[in-house]
């Protein structure tokens, strides 16, 4: 069964016979590639129950043929997108239609969405539950993801040491991994001394010194698909104190990823590993969830937070990347990217976990 075949087998658990996706300026690009095969920055899919279409301007007519079997619909300057959709929606009898809520503003619904003349539901879940579960083809494509990140460190690695800048290590790593034909998952995160204790910190002019901590977070999307790294390098000899907590969120994420297996409720992992942070006397450092999703968007569906009551699905890859984040002295993190089985993980990262001297 084709993947748009799986997709209208959901719709029709709902009850619903169509679906609209908006795309506009990436908004909404993930799913418009997942679905559609197109990878351009505009876009609306229409699912009815006769067919797929695709609306979008000149610019991605040529992508289009490329890229996907969806029957395009031409969008010229002068029409209007509600009359398109509701025209194809209506002439292939969709009536009960699905959509994406938290991907549009209440102003696109006015203008567009609640002019439709069909009934709408939100139905979010549809796709990401779909999303959610990676196929082997999936799978392959985050690993290829995971090993342009992983050699484009490797290579970095090299050049890094005390008076280099964040910024330069930033964009060597970054060179790296386009020179290997990757794109950035996101923007690249890197941190030293106590500035590794900013959980999301950009990258500055401040030059790396001895006796500190080097935080990288980073990814390569390799065919629309993400990998999503963090690793903690101790820049010559780290202090008793930096070892403990390098120790202690090392021992988090092992006993998180051992207890981690298709069926498991997000929130339990979680709290497994907080409580391992908690009894070094670090639980109030520990600010953030364990983990997300991962596939097409960094952040691809549900995680392993303390709000989570839901089982991971088999099939889904998910970071585990628990942290200790001291203000005015340093931060570790340590992730790794999981594909998640009836029995345990498969760990897509290789790189090395042990605290490494540079």
């Amino acid at each position: 069964m084709s993947r748009i075949e799986q997709f209208r087998e959901k719709l029709k658990e709902r009850n619903l016979d169509g679906f609209v996706l908006y795309n506009m300026e990436s908004s909404n690009r993930s799913s418009s590639w997942y679905l559609s095969g197109f990878s351009g920055s505009f876009s609306v899919l229409i699912i009815t129950p006769k067919s797929e279409y695709i609306v979008t301007d000149s610019r991605y007519f040529t992508q289009v043929e490329m890229e996907s079997k969806f029957k395009l619909i031409p969008y010229k300057n002068g029409d209007e997108l509600k009359d398109i959709i509701k025209a194809a929606l209506l002439d292939d009898g969709a009536n009960h239609v699905g959509f994406e809520e938290e991907t549009i503003s209440f102003g696109l619904y006015k203008r567009v969405f609640s002019q439709l003349g069909v009934e709408l539901e939100p139905a979010d879940s549809v796709l990401k539950d779909m999303r959610m579960v990676k196929t082997a083809d999936e799978v392959e494509k985050i690993k290829a993801a995971v090993k342009v990140a992983e050699d484009a460190l490797t290579e970095t690695l090299n050049f890094v040491r005390a008076g280099r800048t964040e910024e330069e290590i930033c964009a060597t790593l970054e060179y790296e991994i386009r020179k290997r034909g990757g794109y950035l998952a996101f923007e690249t995160i890197v941190g030293s001394g106590p500035r590794s204790a900013i959980v999301h910190g950009r990258p500055s002019k401040r030059k790396l010194q001895t006796g500190e901590f080097l935080l990288i977070d980073y990814g390569a999307r390799v065919d629309g698909y993400n990998s999503d790294i963090t690793r903690t390098y101790s820049i010559g000899n780290a202090t008793d104190e930096m070892i403990k907590v390098y120790e202690t969120v090392l021992k988090a994420q092992t006993e998180a990823k051992r207890a981690a297996k298709a069926g498991v409720i997000g929130s339990y992992l979680h709290e497994l590993a907080a409580s391992i942070i908690e009894e070094a006397g670090y639980g109030d450092y520990f600010g953030h969830g364990l983990g997300h999703s991962l596939g097409m968007d960094t952040h691809d569906g549900q995680g392993l937070s303390p709000k989570n009551s839901a089982p991971i699905p088999a099939g889904a890859v998910i970071t585990v990347e628990p942290g200790i984040y001291l203000p005015g002295k340093f931060g570790v993190r340590i992730e790794d990217d999981c594909y998640f089985r009836e029995n345990g993980i498969d760990v897509l990262t290789n790189l090395d976990r042990e605290l490494k001297i540079l």
